[in-house]
C-alpha cells in the first residue's frame, strides 16, 4: 500500500456517496472571503487487506512512480469549481476547474506510518476559487500526461459525470520506443459500493483549513488504483521441462508427456512464447460499478469492502462489433512471445452476463504459441506439420497436397493436348482463408503455372478427355477445406479467470489494479493449426478437436488472481 500525503490543497477528498449522479453532492463549505483554502491529502493506493494475507502485491517502482497528480474539483451539483490561474487575476475562457502537483517528493517522517505504506509523497497546493464558496468535492488522476489531451480535455472543464463515465481513453501507461521501459501509470480514484450507493470522490467539508499548519492536523485520504491489470505465466516443472538442445531448445519448455500421436509417433508441445489475446481496447478513467451485483451473483465474497475502499469487479467499456467500435484487440501469431515470467499489462474486460462457452466469447484470454514436434523411430527429432483434410488427420504437407490430388484424380493436365498427367502434389497449393471460412482453415487450390502453358482435362467414364477451365478445377478440389501446422505451429488458449466461483458472472474476467498469475498446468491436443504466422489471431477452436489447456489463474494491490491452466483447446 503506497500512501502520498498532500498539503495544502483547497478543497476535498475523494469519498464521496451517490455518485453515479452530478446532482446533490453534499460537503461544500462557505469560502472564507478571499483567502487562500488549504486541504491535506493522503494519496493511498488501494492494497493490503489483513485479513487475506498473501494475496497482495506491491507494485514496482516504475508501477507506482507518482509523477504528477491533477485534482479536480466540483460544486454541489456535480459542475466544475472554477480555479483562478496560477500567478494572474480571473480572465474570461482561462479558468479550469483542476490543479496539478509535479514531482512530489517522499517523506519518511511521518509518524504512526503503518508498516503496510511503501512511503508518503508531500506536495503543496494553495487553491483560490473563483467562487465564494469552497468546493464540495475532489477527484484525482495520476500521471495525467499519459492519457490522450481529448480524454480529459486538456486545457477545458469537466464535470463529475464526464470524469466519471465520459472520459474512455487507450493509453494508460508510457512505453520507450527504443528500451521498451514501462513508465507513468495512470491511477484515479477507488470506487466501490457503500450502503447502496457508489462511492468515488472525496467530499471536503470539515477539512478545508485556513492555514497550512490547521490542513496537516485534519488531513482527508484519497484512495487510488491503476487502470490496468497485470498478467504473468508460468508453467508447472511437474509437467514441462527445458530443452536439452537435441529435442528443443534449452531455453524453452516443453511437455513432458505427448500431447497426442500421430500414426506410430508421439507429439509434443513445445512452448514459444505466450501473450493475450481478445483483449479491450479502451478503458473509463474511473471504474464502473453497479449497485446490483451482490456477493453471490458474482461468485465471491466481498466484492466490495468499505473497509479498505475497493471493490473486486467492474463494467467494461463494452465492444462493439460495429466498423469504428471498440472491437477486441488481437495480435499476430508471432507476437506471442513472452517469455515465462514475463510481465504484460491490459485493459479491463469483463462480461455482462455469464460465460458459458468457455473458447467463445469476448472476455481477455490467455494463448500459447507452440511448436508441435515428434521423435523418429531412429530417435531423431522433426517438425510435426500436422494437417487435416476430410476429417483424416496426415503427417506432413507434401503428404496433404499428395492426399487432395488423389481425391480429384479424375483432373488432368496436358501441355499439348495429347499426352495427359494426373494431378500430383505439385499441383496444389493453398490459400488463406477468407471471411467466409474458419480463421485456422486454407483452401486447396491449383498451384501457379509460371509458363501459362498448362490445360485441364476430366478424364471421362470412357477413357476419353474433356477440356475442362481452370475455375472449375479450382471449384471442385476448394470445395472441402484443408488445415495446416505450417512447420508444426499451433496455439491454446483459455480465457482469464477472476475470482468468481464456476458458472458465475465473476467467474472470467479481467479487473483493473489486479495481478493475474498465471501458471500452465498441462497441453493436451494438437491446438489450432497456425497457416501463416504473420497472421492476426482470433482465438478460435476447431470444433471437432479434442485440444486443451489446463491452468491455474492466482488473482492480487495489485490484487492476486491466480490460474492454473491446462490447456486442450
Amino acid at each position: 500500500m503506497k500512501i502520498f500525503k498532500f498539503f495544502p490543497l483547497a478543497c476535498a477528498a475523494l469519498m464521496m456517496s451517490a455518485c453515479s449522479s452530478d446532482n446533490n453532492i453534499e460537503g461544500g463549505a462557505t469560502k472564507p472571503g478571499s483567502d487562500p483554502q488549504y486541504l491535506a491529502v493522503n494519496i493511498v493506493n488501494v492494497g493490503t487487506t489483513p485479513t487475506r494475507a498473501g494475496e497482495y502485491e506491491n507494485g514496482t517502482e516504475e508501477e507506482s512512480k507518482i509523477k504528477k497528480v491533477r485534482f479536480y474539483f466540483f460544486n454541489g451539483d456535480g459542475s466544475p469549481y472554477l480555479i483562478k490561474p496560477t500567478g494572474s487575476e480571473v480572465t474570461g475562457g482561462e479558468n479550469v476547474n483542476w490543479l496539478e502537483v509535479s514531482n512530489p517528493t517522499d517523506d519518511t517522517t511521518t509518524p504512526g506510518t503503518s508498516t503496510s505504506v511503501e512511503k508518503i509523497t508531500n506536495a503543496v497546493l494553495v487553491i483560490n476559487g473563483v467562487q465564494n464558496a469552497a468546493p464540495s468535492a475532489i477527484m484525482a488522476v495520476v500521471n495525467p500526461e499519459t492519457v490522450e489531451p481529448a480524454t480529459l480535455k486538456n486545457g477545458a472543464t469537466m464535470r463529475l459525470s464526464e470524469l466519471r463515465k465520459a472520459a474512455v481513453g487507450q493509453n494508460f501507461y508510457k512505453k520507450d520506443a527504443s528500451t521498451g521501459a514501462l513508465s507513468d501509470f495512470v491511477m484515479s480514484n477507488s470506487v466501490y459500493v457503500n450502503t447502496g450507493e457508489d462511492v468515488c470522490a472525496s467530499l471536503v467539508a470539515g477539512h478545508i483549513a485556513t492555514s497550512q499548519e490547521t490542513a496537516m492536523t485534519k488531513p482527508v485520504d484519497l484512495y487510488v488504483e491503476r487502470v490496468v491489470a497485470k498478467v504473468t505465466a508460468n508453467v508447472d516443472l511437474n509437467v514441462f521441462e527445458k530443452g536439452n538442445g537435441t529435442n528443443w531448445d534449452a531455453t524453452q519448455y516443453g511437455t513432458k508427456t505427448a500431447v497426442g500421436k500421430i500414426g506410430a509417433y508421439d507429439v509434443y508441445a513445445v512452448i514459444d512464447g505466450w501473450g493475450l489475446a481478445d483483449e479491450n481496447g479502451k478503458a473509463e478513467i474511473e471504474k464502473q460499478v453497479s449497485k446490483s451485483w451482490t456477493d453471490g451473483n458474482l461468485g465471491f465474497s466481498p466484492w466490495t469492502t468499505s473497509d479498505y475502499h475497493r471493490c473486486f469487479w467492474e463494467q467494461s467499456v463494452a465492444l462493439d462489433a460495429g466498423i469504428g467500435g471498440n472491437q477486441p484487440v488481437n495480435h499476430l501469431y508471432k507476437d506471442f512471445k513472452a517469455k515465462m515470467n514475463d510481465v504484460l499489462y491490459t485493459l479491463p474486460n469483463t462480461p455482462d452476463a455469464k460465460i458459458t462457452n468457455v473458447y467463445d466469447n469476448n472476455v481477455t484470454k490467455f494463448l500459447v504459441a507452440a511448436t508441435l514436434k515428434y521423435k523418429d523411430e531412429h530417435d531423431n527429432w522433426h517438425l510435426a506439420e500436422i494437417c487435416r483434410y476430410n476429417g483424416v488427420m496426415i503427417l506432413g504437407v507434401d503428404n496433404l497436397k499428395t492426399q487432395v490430388a488423389l481425391t480429384f484424380s479424375k483432373y488432368y493436365t496436358s501441355t499439348d493436348g495429347s499426352t495427359y498427367t494426373q494431378l500430383t502434389k505439385d499441383d496444389i497449393t493453398f490459400a488463406e482463408p477468407t471471411t467466409s471460412m474458419k480463421n485456422y482453415q486454407v483452401t486447396p487450390t491449383l498451384a501457379a503455372d509460371p509458363t501459362g502453358t498448362k490445360l485441364y482435362y476430366i478424364k471421362e467414364s470412357d477413357g476419353s478427355f474433356t477440356q475442362v477451365s481452370k475455375d472449375v478445377v479450382n471449384t471442385a478440389i476448394g470445395a472441402d477445406k484443408a488445415e495446416i501446422r505450417t512447420d508444426g505451429k499451433a496455439y491454446y488458449y483459455v480465457p482469464v479467470k477472476h475470482l468468481g466461483t464456476t458458472g458465475t458472472l465473476g467467474e472470467y474476467g479481467v479487473v483493473r489494479n489486479h495481478f493475474y498469475k498465471i501458471t500452465l498446468n498441462g497441453i493436451k491436443g494438437f491446438g489450432t493449426p497456425v497457416y501463416n504466422p504473420d497472421k492476426v489471431i482470433d482465438p478460435t477452436v476447431p470444433s471437432y478437436d479434442n485440444t486443451f489447456l489446463a491452468a491455474r489463474v492466482q488473482v492480487l494491490q495489485w490484487r492476486i488472481v491466480n490460474q492454473n491452466v491446462s490447456l486442450d483447446k
